[in-house]
């Protein structure tokens, strides 16, 4: 470690690296220079200091390797298709701006640069949030994993902001005119299930027949059907198989469909095949275009059940039970028109049985006490 003066008067300092190669970096000041020693100093000392071909990895070469040994070590986690999509997110968002930068020498400015270009090229907060996810996973790693890092670039403050918006939904009154319109039609089996128990598309595509006790009247949700690769997983989103009762209309339901069925799988197309979603989708549009009700996705009728449960006394631990959501945060997303009930409850909140429920605003009654003060 020592710090030397170079021909062209700047100044030299130099570490011998954890590798017993030398590490070295020139400033036009010696005051610069010993600073940077300190820093490798410190580094050394706390086991972090990388090796000199480190310092000259390109962020295009760690994607790389960092792509290839998640994906290799863990693959039993990783689902191939969201494993794709990061790919190529990062091949055209990322890769193009700082792709050929060192990965030492990436900072937060570089990520902000990044999340503006494509704000400029008009794509959503929701695509810009994955990008950003994606960086802050890679720096992330960078720091814990391989140690060639020691700050994350990609800083919380940067994160952009994604408005919630309200899922569109049913109201009780327009599922039970589903319900009763779809009845003995093509699809009304998964429609009646969807709505009952909350299922996700691809939970509803995978449930067979023995996941459904019709005995005791209960159903447990094992695996999905993942669209993209064409597969079904032998564990539902959140990786949490569940349990739960069936309501008795759709218990009923279910014990008449089971009479009549002869393939494993609980809804099917028309000919016996596994649910195809996309006719699926299109028939339950129709559906509620026929009646002339809010036209929903099938993630909508799922929506759709919290207003269901909701309105039946349920609470937001049962309908995270329900759903089988991680926090009670992802549950607050299907619940809507939230303290709509509030007003209802405080004119009936009644504990001595004297009072006499005014008629009108409480508002509209103290303008009237403040003119008639104004009077007297």
């Amino acid at each position: 470690m020592a710090i030397s003066k170079r021909a062209n008067g700047y100044y030299q300092a130099r570490i011998k690296g954890p590798d017993g190669h030398i590490i070295a970096r020139t400033y036009p000041t010696k005051k610069e220079a010993q600073q940077q020693e300190l820093r490798w100093k410190q580094q050394k000392w706390d086991g972090i200091l990388g090796t000199a071909a480190e310092r000259h990895i390109t962020l295009n070469q760690y994607f790389d390797e960092w792509y290839k040994d998640v994906t290799e070590e863990t693959p039993e986690r990783m689902r191939s298709g969201w494993r794709k999509g990061q790919k190529q997110m990062y091949d055209d968002y990322i890769r193009p701006f700082i792709g050929d930068c060192r990965l030492k020498e990436i900072r937060p400015n570089n990520v902000k640069r990044i999340l503006c270009e494509m704000a400029n090229l008009g794509k959503s907060e929701q695509t810009r949030l994955h990008v950003f996810g994606i960086l802050r996973k890679m720096f992330g790693d960078a720091i814990e994993v391989y140690q060639y890092l020691t700050f994350n670039p990609a800083l919380r403050k940067l994160k952009p902001t994604v408005a919630q918006q309200e899922a569109r939904h049913l109201n009780l009154e327009q599922t039970r005119r589903l319900l009763t319109h779809v009845e003995d039609k093509k699809y009304g089996l998964a429609i009646w299930i969807q709505l009952y128990l909350g299922l996700r598309v691809g939970e509803l595509q995978a449930l067979r027949w023995e996941e459904v006790d019709l005995e005791a009247g209960r159903i447990t949700i094992r695996r999905t059907y993942v669209r993209k690769t064409e597969t079904f997983r032998d564990y539902p989103k959140g990786r949490k198989q569940h349990s739960h009762n069936l309501p008795p209309e759709i218990w009923e339901k279910l014990i008449e469909a089971k009479m009549n069925s002869k393939c494993e799988f609980v809804v099917t197309s028309p000919l016996g095949n596994p649910l195809p979603y996309r006719w699926y989708l299109k028939a339950l549009n129709d559906y509620c275009k026929e009646i002339k009700i809010s036209v929903v996705s099938t993630h909508g009728l799922r929506h759709s059940t919290s207003e269901l449960y909701m309105s039946h006394g349920a609470t937001r631990d049962d309908l995270r039970s329900l759903f089988a959501h991680s926090s009670l945060k992802v549950t607050e997303r299907y619940l809507h028109g939230k303290d709509t009930n509030l007003e209802k409850v405080t004119n009936v909140i009644n504990l001595f049985g004297k009072c006499v429920t005014p008629k009108r605003p409480l508002s509209t009654r103290v303008e009237k006490i403040e003119k008639q003060e104004v009077y007297n």
